[in-house]
């Protein structure tokens, strides 16, 4: 079974080969959201320690991951409604796009 994290990685891929520089960026912002949750914790510099290429990284379950894409959706929304309430619908309407795409891999998008 292909983790969640997996899978937006290999969507990652696919999107960059397709040139869809919306879904790009939905995935690319959310695996960093992912990568830091997997950060060690209380290391929050790696220069100068010996050996640094090989510092473990905490292992997410896929419902860590999963809480973490419903975080980056509320982030979403909580910008849309800020654009939607100044009127800037352009990019209110990018954000729409962008929700959607992450919604799908909370599986309701």
């Amino acid at each position: 079974m292909t983790s969640l994290a997996e899978t937006m990685r290999a969507d990652l891929a696919q999107a960059l080969r397709e040139r869809d520089m919306t879904r790009v960026k939905v995935l690319r912002t959310t695996l960093a959201a992912i990568g830091n949750a997997e950060a060690v914790e209380g290391v929050s510099s790696v220069e100068g320690v010996v050996g640094y290429g090989d510092v473990s990284r905490r292992s997410l379950t896929d419902e860590d991951v999963v809480g973490i894409v419903a975080g980056e959706v509320e982030e979403w929304e909580s910008a849309l409604a800020e654009y939607s309430s100044i009127g800037q619908e352009q990019r209110a309407e990018g954000l729409r796009r962008e929700l959607q795409i992450l919604r799908g891999y909370l599986g309701d998008g």
